[in-house]
Protein backbone atom coordinates (compact mmCIF):
# COMPACT_ATOMS: atom_id res chain seq x y z
CA UNK A 1 0.00 0.00 0.00
CA UNK A 2 1.36 3.54 -0.87
CA UNK A 3 0.98 6.33 1.70
CA UNK A 4 -0.08 9.49 0.33
CA UNK A 5 2.66 12.66 1.32
CA UNK A 6 0.32 13.51 4.32
CA UNK A 7 0.57 10.33 5.83
CA UNK A 8 4.43 9.58 4.89
CA UNK A 9 4.87 12.81 6.93
CA UNK A 10 2.70 11.82 10.00
CA UNK A 11 4.47 8.52 10.21
CA UNK A 12 8.03 10.35 9.67
CA UNK A 13 7.13 12.53 12.68
CA UNK A 14 6.26 9.67 14.48
CA UNK A 15 8.90 7.97 13.74
CA UNK A 16 11.41 11.10 14.88
CA UNK A 17 9.02 11.66 18.15
CA UNK A 18 10.19 7.34 19.09
CA UNK A 19 13.60 7.67 18.89
CA UNK A 20 13.84 10.96 20.65
CA UNK A 21 11.69 9.41 23.61
CA UNK A 22 14.45 6.15 23.66
CA UNK A 23 17.42 8.77 23.56
CA UNK A 24 16.23 10.91 26.57
CA UNK A 25 15.28 7.47 28.56
CA UNK A 26 18.64 5.85 27.70
CA UNK A 27 20.28 9.55 28.97
CA UNK A 28 18.04 9.39 31.51
CA UNK A 29 18.85 6.37 33.23
CA UNK A 30 22.35 7.42 33.62
CA UNK A 31 21.86 10.22 36.12
CA UNK A 32 22.82 9.59 39.95
CA UNK A 33 20.70 8.95 42.30
CA UNK A 34 20.34 10.31 46.03
CA UNK A 35 21.66 13.19 46.16
CA UNK A 36 19.79 15.02 43.80
CA UNK A 37 16.47 13.98 44.42
CA UNK A 38 14.70 16.63 46.80
CA UNK A 39 14.18 15.47 50.28
CA UNK A 40 10.44 16.43 51.91
CA UNK A 41 9.52 19.03 53.53
CA UNK A 42 9.81 22.47 53.98
CA UNK A 43 12.68 24.50 55.59
CA UNK A 44 11.67 28.59 57.30
CA UNK A 45 13.94 31.54 58.12
CA UNK A 46 13.95 33.18 61.72
CA UNK A 47 10.96 31.87 63.13
CA UNK A 48 8.96 32.32 66.42
CA UNK A 49 6.15 29.52 67.35
CA UNK A 50 4.51 28.30 70.12
CA UNK A 51 4.20 24.46 71.13
CA UNK A 52 1.02 23.24 73.07
CA UNK A 53 2.23 19.75 74.02
CA UNK A 54 -0.59 17.16 74.24
CA UNK A 55 0.75 14.99 77.07
CA UNK A 56 1.33 18.24 79.40
CA UNK A 57 -1.91 20.51 78.17
CA UNK A 58 -0.94 22.84 81.05
CA UNK A 59 2.49 23.51 79.68
CA UNK A 60 3.31 25.85 76.39
CA UNK A 61 6.74 26.24 74.71
CA UNK A 62 7.90 29.69 72.77
CA UNK A 63 10.67 28.87 70.70
CA UNK A 64 12.57 31.70 68.28
CA UNK A 65 15.29 30.15 65.67
CA UNK A 66 17.15 31.14 62.65
CA UNK A 67 15.92 28.19 60.77
CA UNK A 68 13.35 25.41 61.18
CA UNK A 69 13.08 22.28 59.18
CA UNK A 70 9.45 20.73 59.06
CA UNK A 71 9.90 17.05 57.40
CA UNK A 72 6.20 15.58 57.32
CA UNK A 73 7.65 12.11 56.42
CA UNK A 74 9.83 11.50 59.48
CA UNK A 75 7.29 13.58 61.47
CA UNK A 76 9.96 15.59 63.05
CA UNK A 77 10.73 19.84 63.10
CA UNK A 78 14.43 20.54 63.40
CA UNK A 79 15.26 24.06 64.52
CA UNK A 80 18.79 25.13 64.15
CA UNK A 81 20.68 27.91 66.22
CA UNK A 82 17.69 28.48 69.00
CA UNK A 83 17.97 32.01 70.46
CA UNK A 84 15.12 31.37 72.67
CA UNK A 85 13.43 29.01 74.29
CA UNK A 86 10.98 28.89 77.12
CA UNK A 87 8.53 26.59 78.98
CA UNK A 88 5.35 28.61 80.78
CA UNK A 89 2.81 27.19 82.82
CA UNK A 90 -0.80 27.69 82.98
CA UNK A 91 -2.54 28.56 85.88
CA UNK A 92 -6.35 27.94 86.42
CA UNK A 93 -7.51 31.49 85.48
CA UNK A 94 -5.26 31.47 82.51
CA UNK A 95 -2.17 33.37 83.31
CA UNK A 96 0.94 31.93 82.62
CA UNK A 97 4.38 31.72 84.40
CA UNK A 98 8.21 31.47 83.23
CA UNK A 99 8.95 28.01 84.44
CA UNK A 100 12.30 27.62 82.62
CA UNK A 101 14.65 28.66 79.21
CA UNK A 102 16.26 26.86 76.67
CA UNK A 103 19.44 27.30 74.19
CA UNK A 104 20.78 24.23 71.88
CA UNK A 105 22.68 25.02 68.60
CA UNK A 106 20.07 21.97 67.85
CA UNK A 107 16.69 20.31 68.65
CA UNK A 108 14.42 18.10 67.47
CA UNK A 109 11.01 18.20 67.96
CA UNK A 110 9.40 14.61 67.34
CA UNK A 111 5.88 13.38 66.58
CA UNK A 112 5.17 13.48 70.37
CA UNK A 113 6.23 16.75 70.94
CA UNK A 114 9.02 15.40 73.05
CA UNK A 115 12.61 17.78 72.45
CA UNK A 116 15.84 15.97 71.79
CA UNK A 117 19.45 17.38 71.35
CA UNK A 118 23.23 16.58 71.44
CA UNK A 119 23.60 19.73 73.82
CA UNK A 120 21.12 21.72 75.80
CA UNK A 121 21.57 24.41 78.48
CA UNK A 122 18.57 24.59 80.80
CA UNK A 123 17.98 27.71 83.50
CA UNK A 124 15.04 26.80 86.05
CA UNK A 125 13.46 29.80 87.71
CA UNK A 126 12.20 28.36 90.43
CA UNK A 127 15.66 27.47 92.34
CA UNK A 128 17.60 28.76 90.11
CA UNK A 129 19.08 25.48 88.98
CA UNK A 130 21.33 26.08 85.38
CA UNK A 131 21.59 22.68 84.36
CA UNK A 132 24.00 21.89 80.92
CA UNK A 133 22.97 18.57 79.34
CA UNK A 134 25.50 16.65 76.73
CA UNK A 135 24.64 13.32 74.85
CA UNK A 136 26.69 10.24 74.81
CA UNK A 137 26.80 8.06 71.40
CA UNK A 138 23.29 7.43 70.00
CA UNK A 139 21.95 8.61 73.63
CA UNK A 140 20.58 11.86 72.88
CA UNK A 141 18.92 14.82 75.31
CA UNK A 142 15.84 14.78 75.92
CA UNK A 143 12.94 16.71 76.69
CA UNK A 144 9.91 14.29 77.99
CA UNK A 145 6.50 16.39 78.15
CA UNK A 146 5.15 13.80 80.70
CA UNK A 147 8.40 12.23 82.48
CA UNK A 148 10.77 14.85 82.03
CA UNK A 149 14.47 15.16 81.76
CA UNK A 150 16.84 12.09 80.67
CA UNK A 151 20.28 12.41 79.50
CA UNK A 152 24.16 10.84 79.75
CA UNK A 153 25.25 13.61 81.36
CA UNK A 154 24.41 16.87 83.27
CA UNK A 155 26.10 19.20 85.26
CA UNK A 156 24.15 21.22 87.78
CA UNK A 157 24.69 24.45 89.92
CA UNK A 158 22.32 26.20 92.05
CA UNK A 159 22.58 27.72 95.05
CA UNK A 160 22.50 25.01 96.94
CA UNK A 161 23.52 22.25 94.41
CA UNK A 162 26.89 21.60 92.26
CA UNK A 163 28.44 19.14 90.82
CA UNK A 164 27.94 16.22 87.94
CA UNK A 165 25.76 13.22 87.20
CA UNK A 166 25.50 10.71 84.83
CA UNK A 167 22.48 9.16 83.64
CA UNK A 168 20.73 11.48 84.51
CA UNK A 169 16.72 11.34 85.11
CA UNK A 170 14.40 13.69 86.59
CA UNK A 171 10.74 15.10 86.20
CA UNK A 172 10.75 19.19 85.44
CA UNK A 173 10.29 20.10 89.03
CA UNK A 174 13.92 18.55 89.99
CA UNK A 175 11.73 16.54 92.76
CA UNK A 176 13.33 12.91 92.07
CA UNK A 177 16.82 13.54 90.67
CA UNK A 178 18.07 9.87 89.25
CA UNK A 179 21.92 9.08 88.52
CA UNK A 180 25.19 8.71 89.62
CA UNK A 181 26.97 11.46 90.56
CA UNK A 182 30.53 12.21 90.06
CA UNK A 183 33.06 12.74 92.63
CA UNK A 184 33.03 16.13 93.89
CA UNK A 185 29.27 16.84 93.78
CA UNK A 186 28.31 19.19 96.65
CA UNK A 187 24.95 20.08 98.73
CA UNK A 188 24.61 23.08 100.47
CA UNK A 189 22.60 23.12 103.20
CA UNK A 190 23.19 26.68 104.56
CA UNK A 191 24.52 28.35 101.45
CA UNK A 192 25.82 31.98 100.85
CA UNK A 193 23.48 32.85 98.27
CA UNK A 194 19.29 32.35 98.02
CA UNK A 195 17.34 32.21 94.52
CA UNK A 196 14.74 35.54 93.97
CA UNK A 197 12.54 35.52 91.40
CA UNK A 198 14.80 34.06 89.33
CA UNK A 199 18.07 35.24 90.27
CA UNK A 200 20.51 34.19 92.57
CA UNK A 201 21.08 37.27 95.36
CA UNK A 202 23.67 36.96 98.54
CA UNK A 203 21.48 35.70 101.31
CA UNK A 204 20.32 38.43 103.87
CA UNK A 205 22.11 38.57 107.16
Amino acid sequence: MRLSRYHACVFRAALIFLACLLVFGVAFSFLPYGSSVPTSGVTLQGVRFSLYPEQDRQAVWRFAARQVSIDPLQQENTLDDLGQGERWLRGPDGSETLDLTLKAKRLIIDADDNLKATEARMYLIDGCYALNFRASGDRPVVINQRSGYSAPYVGITSPSLNGEIDDFTSPFDLSNVQGSQRPGFTVQTNPTTVCKNGHVVPRPV
